[in-house]
């Protein structure tokens, strides 16, 4: 040991000593601060064993070109794709490919309208269904029961093809929705039901936020007792955004809306279950 430190360590216990017998006050402060110091310096010991354990125990992820990959704190980091996305999306694109391939009970394509809807699944209250947008997928559906006879506000409306129009009058849900959206001009009808009118296809999530209309979303939730779909706001918007250009300008748009047992006869009711 060093000569120097030895007279550094006589002085520090001399002052100790002198202070216990003057002052011993200000030797407990002097301890309590020396006892908190200590504890602190365990603490930056520990995590940095923990760091070095994490470092050497753990293979980071790599990027593109084989460097570590960074991520955002908040940021998920997945190892692998998840085998049941990669699952969905084959199903989808198979029902897709049967879908042009296909013709209704009436001999009529489904990809001659501009959107189809596929219903699959009515529990006595929701109606779930599939939107496609010219033969590709596009969004999930909600609807309301069927009914054999029309109850005002709780019946979905009957399966066939019907003309899309922009309604252009201006009501309280139009003022609604352009008081929500600066997008939105006008809502999307769906002419010519029989029976029906003021019917569209917009936002919503239960059977609840539907008296007869079509809402549309980019997710489903099908377990629970009372059947759901979320993120609506997103799919309509990108619906609208989609349609609203062609309607806007004359174009010529259409909706064929297919009944649970045209699944049955085209005999691929199995694998639309698996999609949901």
């Amino acid at each position: 040991m060093s000569r120097p430190f030895l007279i550094v360590l006589f002085v520090i216990l001399l002052v100790l000593a002198i202070l216990f017998v003057t002052q011993p006050q200000v030797l407990d402060r002097i301890w309590m601060w020396l006892v908190g110091f200590a504890g602190y310096i365990v603490l930056l010991v520990r995590r940095a064993s923990d760091s070095l354990k994490g470092l050497f125990g753990k293979t980071p992820a790599l990027g593109e070109n084989g460097s570590p990959k960074t991520t955002h704190p908040d940021e998920p980091v997945f190892t692998a794709p998840s085998p049941v996305i990669d699952e969905l999306k084959s199903k989808i694109n198979e029902l897709e490919e049967r879908l042009q391939q296909t013709q209704s009970a009436e001999g009529i394509p489904l990809n001659s309208s501009s959107v189809t809807v596929l219903r699959y699944l009515d529990d006595g209250q929701t109606t779930l269904g599939l939107l496609f947008l010219r033969g590709r997928f596009f969004a999930y559906t909600l609807e309301d029961t069927h009914q054999k006879s029309k109850v005002p506000g709780h019946t979905r409306i009957p399966a066939g093809t019907y003309p899309l129009e922009l309604n252009r009058v201006v009501t309280p849900l139009t003022e609604r929705y352009r008081g929500r959206f600066s997008w939105f001009d006008f809502h999307i009808e769906i002419m010519g039901i029989p029976g029906f009118s003021r019917v569209y296809i917009h936002i919503g999530n239960s059977h609840a936020d539907t008296e007869g209309c079509i809402l549309i979303a980019d997710g489903v939730n099908a377990a629970d007792p009372q059947k759901m779909i979320t993120h609506s706001r997103l799919a309509f918007e990108r619906f609208y955004k989609t349609l609203h250009p062609q309607l806007d300008q004359g174009e010529k748009l259409s909706i064929q809306v297919m009944d649970e047992d045209w699944f049955k006869q085209a005999q691929i009711l199995e694998k639309t279950k698996e999609l949901v």
